[in-house]
This record gives structure tokens, sequence and C-alpha cells, in this order.
């Protein structure tokens, strides 16, 4: 039995330092779960000087400890899973009603088995508590459902040992022939279980930090939408799965109108404000359809599968009578209105997915020409040469103004400059 205790304390032992090193993380209830952990230690070691010491130090400060680090490992489950915690009065109430019982049941710390009875009773109740937390609030991120689940496993196992080992203090309850083998085994089971039981909450931690690193590489990180490289992953593995069911692709390009401007009269984070305001306009449009990539500055990428032209160009048409009708609000409260243009390419069954990017980014040409704060559907090969010839326009436009400013500056006459 002692070996058995002195592999628990040492394996508990190994896995506080783990603990503590996510410290450092934003791994929510990571601090009481170090604690719970440090109070396991403890509860355990003192378990290895019963025949040592005298029997009341095993009997109530090594209760209290496993009181407490129960305690603090419900307080650790509601914080991860966005509950609120429980505080230090509660865990200072339970533990001074704990030990309150113990010194009242135990006949002045003699009776052992009052002890073990109050002591087990009360931290199978928290363990059951934590189990069903746990099943109420079921994290949402898939990445660390299996570690959730087995550590919810291993709560109700834990509250299982306690309760036989009250039953048995109770009752007599055991085998009839070597009821010391049957102790042996309870305690053993339960010493073994809690270092499987923090196996499992180390894995649980890191599971959500590699699921929100994750997260954080595929989102952008102001506005929440989807990296440029995991949108167009996205869209790439959903091109092939509407071709190979026969279902169409739409992909629309999104480009905020003179952002330059925004920028200029508001500052950064006024910009900033309206690019997370966009974003929230155009999710809240698209309610659920398809996803939204950021694809750099203020452009955007939409991907949706199983629809058409006519279902696609209302739900463009509806984005853009949603940014112009809902201007965004700058730090200093001033509203900044907002307008975007939209280049829309349908994707038939087995297209090329390079012509669909291509002719979405002439659409958005032609929208931008056509005086922006619209969209436009490409429609084949007509539509691309049109929106060259709009973007070849654009450019000629350009190249006279630039002509222009510099004859108003160098003093030339325009017919010389052009």
């Amino acid at each position: 039995m002692s070996f058995l205790s002195a592999i628990a304390v040492i394996s508990l032992a190994v896995m506080f330092p783990v603990l503590l090193s996510l410290r450092k993380t934003s791994v929510p209830g990571i601090a009481s779960f170090c604690l719970a952990c440090a109070l396991s230690v403890l509860s355990t070691g003192l378990g290895l000087t019963s025949a040592i010491a005298p029997p009341w130090i095993h009997a109530v400060i090594g209760s209290t400890l496993m009181v407490a680090a129960g305690v603090m490992i419900l307080n650790g489950f509601l914080e991860f899973l966005g509950r609120k915690p429980l505080g230090s009065r509660p865990l200072v109430a339970t533990l001074a009603c704990t030990v309150l019982m113990l010194g009242a049941l135990s006949d002045m710390f003699e009776n052992r088995d009052a002890c073990l009875i109050v002591s087990a009773g009360v931290a199978g109740m928290i363990y059951f508590l934590t189990g069903v937390s746990t099943l109420r609030h079921w994290p949402r991120k898939r990445a660390v459902a299996p570690y959730t689940l087995f550590c919810c496993i291993s709560a109700f196992a834990v509250t299982a040992l306690h309760a036989i080992r009250v039953i048995a203090a109770a009752t007599d309850f055991g085998p009839a022939t070597e009821p010391q083998l049957w102790t042996t085994a309870l305690l053993a089971a339960r010493q073994l279980m809690m270092p499987l039981f923090f196996l499992g909450v180390i894995l649980l931690l890191h599971g959500w930090m590699i699921a929100n690193l994750r997260h954080l590489i595929a989102h952008d990180e102001l506005t929440g939408a989807l990296s440029r490289r995991a949108f167009l992953s996205e869209y790439e593995r959903m091109f092939h799965v509407a071709s190979g069911s026969g279902r169409q692709t739409t992909l629309m390009l999104l480009d905020l109108d003179r952002f330059k401007q925004i920028n200029d009269l508001h500052g950064h984070a006024g910009g900033d404000a309206a690019l997370v305001h966009f974003t929230r306009t155009v999710r809240t449009t698209l309610a659920g359809r398809g996803i939204l990539g950021r694809l750099g500055g203020e452009e955007f990428g939409i991907a949706i599968a199983g629809i058409g032209r006519p279902e696609a160009g209302a739900i463009a048409d509806a984005i853009c009578d949603a940014v112009r009708t809902t201007p965004a609000r700058g730090l200093d409260g001033a509203d900044i209105a907002l307008t975007v243009s939209i280049g829309v390419a349908i994707a038939e069954p087995g297209g090329a997915l390079a012509d669909v990017m291509v002719h979405a980014d002439m659409a958005l040409y032609e929208a931008k020409a056509m005086g922006r704060d619209r969209s436009s559907i490409a429609d084949g090969l007509q539509a691309t040469s049109s929106a060259s010839a709009a973007r070849a326009l654009a450019g000629a436009a350009a190249q006279m103004r630039a002509a222009t400013a510099i004859a108003v500056t160098s003093g030339q006459p325009l017919s010389k400059a052009s």
C-alpha cells in the first residue's frame, strides 16, 4: 500500500510543474487546477506517514486537504466551462464545516471511521458536482471533447470510489473473507485514480491551447473572419465537394469603397472600427450561409455552395443595402458611412477554380468602374472582357488625372501634358 501511495505522490508531484508551466497562458481555470494538484500531493503524501504520525493528522488534516483539492477542481472546471467560479467564501465555508464535522463526529479525533465517512462523503459530493457541471456545460470545441469526456468519467469514478468507502465504513460492506484486501483495493483505486484524473486535466488544457492556437491562425485577429489562407483552403474544399455532387458554388469578392478616405478622416482606429462593423454586418446578412474571409486590407471574400445566379445576386444586393444603411460608429462617436463593391462569379460543376477567381476579380473591377456601391455578376468570357475594358478605362483615367496634376504644378498647358 505504501508503494502505491508513493507512486501516486510521485505522479502528482510530476504533474504539478506541468500545470504550473501553463500559468502564463490564458487557459481558464489553470490557477485552481494548480492549487488542487498541490493539495492532492500534500493529502496523498500524508498517507505515507500513517504508520508513524498520530492518527488525527491523517484523519483530519489529510481529509481536509482532500476536500479542499476537490473544491478547487470543481472551481477550475467551472472557470474552464465559462461558468461563475465559487470564490473564496464557499471554499472557506466548506473547509470550516468539514473540520467541525470531523472534530464533532470523530470523538476528539479518535474514531477514524467517522472521519472517513465525513471526508469521503463530502469529497464524493464535490466530484459528483464536477461531473454534473461538465455534462451540463459541455465545451463546444471538438478538439477537447475526448479529454472532457475522460475527465467527466474520471470525476464520476472518483465519486463512486468515495461512495463505496462511505458505505463500507458505515455498514461493514465488503467480502466476508479478507476484508483487509478489500479495503486496500479501494484505497489503491482511489489513490491511483487521482493521477489519472489530473492527467486528463493536463490533456484537456493542452487540447484547449492547441484548438485556440489553430483558431487564431485560421482567423483574422481584428475582424474574426477567416484568414486569407484559411478562406482559400476552405473554398477549395467546398469547390471540389460541390463539383463532385454536381452543384454550383458562388465566390464573392468584396471591397470597401474609398477606405483610404475613411482612414484619413477618422484615423486608423476609425478604420479598424469600420472593418469590424462591416464584418459583423456581412455576417448578419449571410445568416450562416457560406464562409467569410478577410483576404487583405479592406478586401473580403464570401464562398457559398449550392446557390445559382439569382440567389447570389440577391445576397450580394442585400449585403450592399445592409452596409449602406448601417453606418459604423467611430471612437469619437461619429458615424462612418460605408459602401461596398462586390464581384460575383458562379462556378459550374467541372469548372476550373482559377477561372472562378479571375471572373470574380474582373466583376469586382466592373462594379468599381460602374460607380461603386453595387454588385456585378461575371457572365463567362463576356463578363471578363467587359471587366477588362472597364479596368483599362479606369487605368487610363488615372493616368490622365496624374498627367493633369503634373501639368498644374509645373505650369504647362494641359494639351502638352497629355
